[in-house]
């Protein structure tokens, strides 16, 4: 198996630590069935300077409910993903991967419960939960960087988001079962692998919009505040199998009332080969995750979106991240 371009074989497995304190190494699965209504969001990153793992597995169930375990757990380095009942492995390099879960998690009638993540993690039922995923690569990864594959880190947030990073498509099948009750899941979604510092509450926002329609339409958009600049736009289309990368990006998106939950977007993507591509989404299931530090908070909302790109329907989750001040999302006004 060969790496895509910018990439080594050895990169779909750990990086040594440097000795950045809030040096993280990460990956993340999402996968979206919009027949069903079954979406899943698992990460793991492994914050090896501060000992523990931040472990998240989030399930989006069928009419608007979700099923969610967060954990910060120990860990002594960073030799693997395999912690609270979570575990990653890389079947084969850039071809297939696998994610596994057996654990313990709240139920929520309604995503958006977790703006109350206090009284969600000592009132909500728990429920034991099996998951298995296998995600099989459409087409090779890709950064978020310079050069011809974007390789490298994200460019303009390597200080705070990462200094390594790619991501792509896959078709992903699996099985779900809750409290006893199974459903086999088929579809497709997205998986990236980052490392290098994530600092949460350094960016004001990030934007990353991403749907597929099938193996050969697909489309990510990423566009970021740090400080008061607005690094490079990337992200890519693939279009009739043919994958062209972003340049620019154009994002207009709505808000509800407070808490200000984004409800649906806009978004015009400019890409290297001078095509112009249009994507209207619509959220159809939201949780709102969270970071605290220092007195700072990161707000993540995790959107479920069904959308309507170059005439196609895709589906896919789709992340607003702000800094919150006195409620109110950094980026709310801009993207």
């Amino acid at each position: 198996m060969r790496a895509p371009i910018g990439f080594d074989i050895a990169d779909e497995y750990m990086h040594a630590p440097t000795d950045h304190p809030q040096f993280n190494e990460s990956m993340y699965f999402n996968f979206v069935d919009g027949n069903s209504g079954f979406a899943t969001l698992v990460r793991m990153g492994n914050r090896a300077n501060e000992g523990h793992a931040e472990v998240t597995v989030l399930v989006y169930l069928p009419g608007g409910g979700a099923a969610f375990h967060f954990e910060r757990a120990d860990i002594k380095d960073n030799s693997a993903f395999a912690s609270a009942g979570l575990r990653f492995e890389i079947v084969e390099p850039f071809r297939h991967s696998r994610v596994t879960f057996d654990g313990q998690v709240r139920m929520m009638a309604s995503g958006t419960e977790l703006e109350d993540a206090k009284k969600v993690f000592s009132e909500n039922p728990l429920k034991r939960m099996q998951l298995t995923l296998d995600y099989e690569d459409v087409v090779p990864m890709f950064g978020l960087g310079s050069g011809e594959s974007g390789g490298s880190g994200i460019a303009g947030a390597e200080d705070s988001i990462a200094t390594g990073h790619y991501q792509g498509p896959c078709r992903v099948r699996g099985t779900l079962t809750i409290d006893g009750e199974s459903h086999s899941l088929t579809g497709l979604g997205y998986r990236d692998h980052s490392w290098g510092p994530r600092i949460w509450q350094g960016p004001a926002f990030w934007r990353w919009v991403c749907g597929i329609a099938d193996e050969k339409n697909a489309f990510i958009g990423w566009l970021s505040k740090i400080g008061d600049k607005r690094p490079p736009d990337r992200g890519m289309v693939l279009r009739d199998g043919k994958l062209s990368f972003v340049e620019r990006i154009e994002l207009e998106s709505s808000y509800g009332p407070a808490p200000y939950y984004p409800e649906a977007m806009r978004m015009t993507l400019h890409t290297a080969d001078g095509s112009t591509h249009q994507v209207n989404g619509k959220s159809i299931n939201l949780v709102p995750l969270r970071n605290r530090r220092h007195g700072e908070v990161a707000r993540l909302a995790e959107l479920v979106c069904r959308y309507e790109f170059d005439g196609l329907v895709a589906y896919g989750i789709s992340e607003y991240h702000d800094r919150m001040t006195d409620g109110v999302p950094a980026g709310m006004h801009e993207a």
